[in-house]
């Protein structure tokens, strides 16, 4: 299957603590970073279900893509989720509500904030990204997921001119001399 997403954003999943609300045995967090198709998170318990990622350190997110197939699942597919992100679990705030119509496949989508007077999207500077699972195809209880990337933003390419080519903030904050 080809990848929908840009090139130039990596996936920094592997960064995450993953959490989801429930499973049932063998179908855990594990099979939404294993890049199979053919295994999938399944919920287990009271809605809403959630998946949530826990970075050490702030991170800079551009989209989510997320692998869905309403072939397979019918019921269990997710057709509407709620994107919340923050510094800690307890400070959680709605940033986009997305939906699907027979979503199949990878999907991505921008999860960062809008610039005022610009195209592109701003990324998310977040410690936390909680995914909601707000309705499932056909009102269907349970939740199949196949697979969730989480892209950060662009790297920041170096320019033959630069004189000081540091890319960390560290050293950025004494590019220039006062």
């Amino acid at each position: 299957m080809p990848v929908l997403w840009e090139p130039s954003l990596p996936d920094i999943g592997h960064l995450a603590n993953w959490m989801v609300s429930s499973h049932k045995l063998g179908f855990d967090a594990s099979c939404l970073q294993d890049d199979d198709p053919d295994t999938f998170w399944q919920s287990d318990g009271p809605q809403p279900h959630s998946i949530t990622l826990q970075f050490m350190k702030k991170v800079l997110i551009q989209k989510l893509a997320i692998n869905l197939n309403i072939v397979s699942d019918d019921s269990y597919t997710p057709i509407r989720l709620l994107i919340r992100a923050g510094t800690s679990l307890y400070d959680l705030q709605d940033v986009k509500t997305v939906s699907f119509d027979k979503p199949m496949g990878w999907i991505p989508f921008d999860i960062g904030v809008e610039r005022a007077g610009k195209d592109s999207m701003r990324p998310l500077n977040v410690y936390v990204v909680q995914i909601i699972i707000a309705a499932n195809h056909m009102n269907g209880k349970d939740t199949h997921v196949r697979g969730l990337k989480v892209l950060g933003a662009k790297e920041a390419r170096l320019r033959d001119d630069d004189l000081l080519p540091f890319t960390s903030m560290e050293f950025r904050m004494h590019e220039f001399v006062r």
